[in-house]
């Protein structure tokens, strides 16, 4: 019986000391057209770099895996080729992803904290819908920034509502 409540324990343990967290999905924004340098550790050497390749409409995509005050740990990828990296980038602007069925004007509401919806901190109506840039990400949660009559305000919002996805508003 011993041995039995044990090994149960140690199941349960195991269990919850290799959840792994889930990366959060992202696009470079398809109208970027500069370097993306990736390097092998924050403020480290360059490993190589990518970009959007424009012409050919083939964009880039990344699961951000860390985060860091300034940078992003990524896979990264060109989406129809699949060319993969994976390394550091550093976190900016044009890293993130479109609203889900988007409209051209929409209500938005970022929360203050993730996984609490009762800490809303700004509801913002009629927001002309574009893309949001990804700060940060906890388990189904996105920090995201985004432009607002001419200022950058920042909240949390649920994962399932952003569409990491240059071709699609993912409706």
């Amino acid at each position: 019986m011993k041995y039995s409540i044990l090994f149960q324990f140690l199941v349960i343990f195991s269990l919850i000391g290799c959840k792994q967290i889930q990366p959060c999905d992202a696009v470079v924004y398809w109208k970027h057209e500069g370097l993306i340098k990736i390097y092998n550790k924050p403020n480290g050497k360059e490993l190589t770099s990518l970009q959007n390749d424009l012409q050919n409409e083939n964009f880039l995509n990344l699961k951000i895996k860390e985060v860091t005050s300034d940078f992003f740990l990524v896979e990264i990828s060109l989406e129809i080729n699949g060319i993969k990296q994976v390394g550091w980038i550093k976190k900016n602007s044009y890293i993130g992803a479109f609203m889900k069925g988007e409209k051209e004007y929409m209500d938005l509401t970022l929360y203050n904290s993730p996984k609490d919806e009762l800490s809303e901190i700004k509801k913002i109506k009629n927001w002309k819908a574009g893309f949001v840039t990804i700060e940060g990400f906890q388990s189904k949660w996105t920090k995201v920034s985004i432009s607002y009559k001419g200022k950058r305000v920042s909240g949390w919002i649920q994962s399932n509502k952003l569409c990491p996805n240059n071709y699609s508003t993912c409706s």
